[in-house]
C-alpha cells in the first residue's frame, strides 16, 4: 500500500478545529532557546519548532513537523495531536479533564507518532475509508497489527501502535473523537510489534585491533601533521587573493620569463586525480597563481587564444628539456619529518596543493572529533554542542564544557573531564572551525543560513579509516583494520576500557553523566562498560606485558646475585628465571630489551603481580581451586581466595617483605595482651607461624 499521501476528497481547509484556533501559538509557557518565529496552529504543511532549540547531532531538521502528507481530517487530527503533546499543560487538555504528565514530548517523539500516524491514515484509507475512526473495533486494529508486522519492519510497527494508543488518549480533544477504547489493552508496544526484548547492549565494541591504530594515527594528524596542513592551508590563502586585492599583470610574458629563471622554482603538479583533472598533470591554475604573485588564474586558462597555448607550451618544452623542474603539489611548505613504516625518515607527505589541503583539513578535522569522542567519552550531541571557548577546569583538573541533552529538557551545561592530548586536538579543531561550534565543516561554502556548517559524522565515519590507510607509506601510519565506525561507538569503548581500571566505575558514572545515586551501584554504567571477548584478550595481553616489563628487574637481580625469595613457588620461579638466562645466552643481543622481556613474558605467561606477593598462576598447584567444582574452577586462579603462606604458587620477594614484617610485628603486639582469650592466642600464634616462614627469609630487612 501506498503511504506517500492521503487523498481525501474534500481539502484539508475545510477542516476546522473545535478546540484550537488556526493563530494559537504551537509552543506556549515555554523557556526558548532561540529568538526564532513561532508557527501557528492553522499552518496546515509545516511547523519550524527551532525556537525550543536542536539537538546538534540531530541536525536542524530534527525540530521540524511536516504535515503534507496528510490531507483532510487526517491533517487536522495530526496538528491536533501534535499541539496536545507540545503543550501537555494547556487549558484546553485541562478543560478536557486530560491530566497527564507535564513535561512535553520533544519534537523527536513526536516526529515518530505523526510518521506512525501517517502509515495508519494509509492503511485505513486503503482498507476502512467507510469506517470513522470513532467506529473502530479491536478486530479492525488487529487487522491492521497482522497486515503491518507481515511487512517485517518492526520500528514502523511499533512507531503505528504508539500512534494509534495516542488517538485514544487525546481522544477528548480530537475534533470528531478518536478511538474510544484502550488499543490492545495492557499489552506492550515491543510484544505487539513481534520483536523479542533484549537485555544485552546493542552498541557495538570497537575491537583493539582497530582502537590502538586508529587513535595513533589521529594523535599523529593532531601532534605532528597538523603543523604542516595549517602552514599550507594560510600560504594558499595568502597566495589565493581576494578580488579587490588583484591587479592586471599587465607583462604577462615577461612575468613567466623571469619566474622560469628564478633558481628554485618548480612547476605545479596534481597529487590527486578529481573532476576533470589527473595525478601528475600540471596544476595551471596554482602554476598562474605563482607566476603573478596570486594576481591572476587566467595566464594559462583560455586555450582558444594563440598566446596561452604558446605559453603552456613554452613550460611544457623547458620541463622536457630539463631546465624547469616539476614539485608535486607546488606550495612551498615543507613537511615534518617522520620515522617510516620501513625505519627511514623523511617528510609525510611529498607536497601540497588546494585539494590536498581540502582533503587534508577534512582527515584533520575528523580525526579531532575522532579522538575527543575516545578520550572524553561524550555522547555524539554533546560532543556536536561543544563550542569555541569551551575549554575550562574543573575542580583543579583540565575540563570542557558542552551541553548535557539526553533526558534532558533546557539548557544543562556541565563539564567533562579530559586530559592534556585532548585538550590540544580541540585547539586544533578551534583552528579549524569557521563557526562558534567546534565541529563543522571545513569549507566556506558549505555553511548553512544559520551559520550551522555540515558534518556527517556518520558519512565521515565510513571513510575515515580507508582515508588514514590510503595515505602514503611515508607517513608513517599502521595500517587500521576494516571496521565500520559509527559515532556512538566511541564512548561505549573507552568505558570498557576505563572499567578495568580501580574504582573505573565510579569514574565512569561521573564522566558519562549515568544519574545514580551512588555511581558504583549504577545498573546502567556496570552494563554499559562490561568487556567483549577481544577486550578481554587485550587486558590479558597488557597485562602479560607489564608483568614482563617489571620481571626485566627480578632477572637482572639474579643475573648479579641469588634474590631472596619466600614461599611455596619460590624455587620454581628461581628455575624460570634460570631457564630464561639460558635462552637469553643464545638469543638476547646486547641491550635487547624487546627480546628479553618477550622470553620473561613467555616463560610467566600465568604470573600476577601481586602486593602481598606474587602468585605463579598454575591451576594444579593453586590452593585457592581446590575443593571446587569443575566448572567453578574453569576460570583459573582466584586472588580473593589466596592462600600466600600456603599456596604452590606463591611467590614472595624483598618487595613484598615490608608488608610481612609488619603483619609479624602487628601479631606479636597483639600476642602481648594477657587477657586474650585462648582460643584467640592460639589461632594468632598460628597465624603468627605462618607469617615467620615467610619473614625468615628476610632476616637481615
Amino acid at each position: 500500500m501506498s503511504v506517500d499521501r492521503i487523498h481525501p476528497a474534500e481539502p484539508a481547509a475545510t477542516f476546522a478545529s473545535a478546540y484550537w484556533s488556526a493563530d494559537t501559538p504551537v509552543i506556549s509557557h515555554r523557556q526558548l532557546e532561540h529568538d526564532y518565529a513561532i508557527p501557528l496552529f492553522g499552518d496546515e504543511r509545516r511547523w519550524d519548532l527551532g525556537a525550543l532549540g536542536w539537538n546538534p547531532a540531530a541536525g536542524r531538521h530534527s525540530v521540524v513537523l511536516t504535515f503534507d502528507s496528510f490531507s483532510g481530517e487526517w491533517n487536522l487530527r495530526a496538528r491536533e495531536l501534535a499541539m496536545a503533546l507540545l503543550n501537555p499543560v494547556h487549558p484546553v487538555l485541562r478543560d478536557q479533564m486530560l491530566y497527564l504528565q507535564a513535561t512535553h514530548a520533544h519534537p523527536k517523539t513526536i516526529r515518530s507518532k505523526l510518521e506512525g500516524l501517517k502509515h495508519f491514515a494509509a492503511w485505513h484509507a486503503a482498507n476502512l475509508p467507510d469506517i470513522p475512526i470513532t467506529d473502530l473495533h479491536q478486530s479492525h486494529l488487529d487487522h491492521f497489527l497482522t497486515d503491518s508486522k507481515a511487512v517485517g519492519i518492526h520500528f514502523r510497527t511499533r512507531q503505528t501502535i504508539d500512534a494509534i494508543r495516542e488517538l485514544h488518549t487525546y481522544e477528548a480533544v480530537l475534533t470528531g473523537g478518536g478511538i474510544p477504547f484502550r488499543p490492545w489493552g495492557d499489552a506492550t508496544t515491543i510484544a505487539l510489534s513481534g520483536r523479542k526484548s533484549n537485555t544485552e547492549l546493542s552498541t557495538p565494541v570497537i575491537p583493539p585491533q582497530v582502537w590502538w591504530p586508529l587513535l595513533r594515527a589521529c594523535w599523529q594528524y593532531i601532534n605532528v601533521f597538523s603543523h604542516d596542513i595549517f602552514d599550507a592551508a594560510a600560504k594558499w590563502a595568502a597566495l589565493d587573493r581576494p578580488q579587490d586585492q588583484r591587479v592586471k599583470v599587465g607583462h604577462p610574458e615577461q612575468a613567466i620569463a623571469a619566474w622560469m629563471t628564478t633558481d628554485g622554482n618548480a612547476v605545479p603538479l596534481h597529487r590527486m586525480t578529481y573532476g576533470r583533472f589527473r595525478e601528475g598533470e600540471i596544476h595551471w591554475t596554482l602554476l598562474s597563481l605563482l607566476v603573478s604573485d596570486g594576481h591572476s588564474k587566467q595566464l594559462f586558462a583560455e586555450l582558444t587564444r594563440s598566446d596561452v597555448v604558446h605559453r603552456r607550451q613554452r613550460v611544457i618544452d623547458a620541463i622536457a628539456a630539463g631546465t624547469l623542474a616539476t614539485a608535486r603539489g607546488g606550495l612551498q611548505t615543507r613537511a615534518t619529518a617522520v620515522e617510516r613504516a620501513d625505519g627511514s625518515i623523511g617528510p609525510w607527505i611529498d607536497g601540497f596543493d588546494p585539494a590536498t589541503i581540502r582533503a587534508q583539513l577534512k582527515i584533520l578535522r575528523n580525526a579531532c572529533y575522532v579522538f575527543c569522542a575516545a578520550l572524553t567519552m561524550m555522547r555524539d550531541s554533546e560532543l556536536m554542542s561543544i563550542k569555541k571557548g569551551a575549554l575550562t577546569t574543573s575542580y583543579g583538573a583540565p575540563a570542557v564544557r558542552s551541553q548535557l541533552r539526553k533526558g534532558r529538557r533546557g539548557a544543562h551545561h556541565r563539564n567533562w573531564w579530559i586530559i592534556e592530548p585532548v585538550a590540544q586536538a580541540i585547539a586544533v579543531a578551534e583552528r579549524l572551525a569557521l563557526g562558534d561550534d567546534l565541529f563543522s565543516s571545513v569549507r566556506r561554502e558549505h555553511r548553512a543560513h544559520d551559520g550551522a556548517g555540515r558534518f556527517d559524522r556518520h558519512s565521515e565515519l565510513k571513510q575515515f579509516i580507508s582515508q588514514l590507510n590510503d595515505q602514503s607509506a611515508d607517513a608513517g601510519l599502521e595500517p587500521i583494520p576494516s571496521f565500520h565506525l559509527a559515532p556512538h561507538m566511541f564512548r561505549r569503548t573507552m568505558a570498557v576500557i576505563t572499567a578495568q581500571q580501580p574504582d573505573g566505575e565510579i569514574a565512569l558514572g561521573i564522566q558519562l553523566k549515568h544519574a545514580a545515586r551512588r555511581a558504583i551501584a549504577n545498573g546502567t554504567t556496570s552494563g554499559y562498560a562490561s568487556e567483549t571477548p577481544e577486550w578481554a584478550a587485550e587486558f590479558e595481553h597488557e597485562l602479560q606485558e607489564a608483568v614482563a616489563s617489571r620481571l626485566i628487574g627480578a632477572w637482572s637481580s639474579h643475573q648479579k646475585q641469588e634474590i631472596r625469595l619466600a614461599g611455596a613457588g619460590a624455587q620454581r620461579f628461581r628455575d624460570q628465571l634460570a631457564k630464561v638466562e639460558a635462552e637469553a645466552d643464545s638469543e638476547v643481543k646486547v641491550g635487547d630489551e624487546r627480546t628479553l622481556r618477550t622470553l620473561l613474558r613467555d616463560r610467566f605467561s600465568t604470573l600476577r603481580w601481586g602486593t602481598v606477593n606474587h602468585c605463579l598462576g598454575i591451576p594444579e598447584q593453586a590452593a585457592c581451586l581446590k575443593g571446587l567444582p569443575a566448572e567453578a574452577s574453569a576460570g583459573g586462579v582466584m586472588p580473593n581466595r589466596c592462600q600466600p603462606t600456603t599456596c604452590g604458587n606463591s611467590v614472595v620477594t624483598d618487595e613484598h617483605a615490608p608488608v610481612w614484617i609488619a603483619e609479624e610485628r602487628d601479631l606479636v603486639a597483639k600476642l602481648r595482651d594477657r587477657k586474650m582469650a585462648p582460643h584467640n592466642r592460639k589461632q594468632l600464634e598460628a597465624e603468627l607461624e605462618d607469617v615467620r616462614r615467610i619473614t625468615r627469609k628476610f632476616t637481615d630487612v
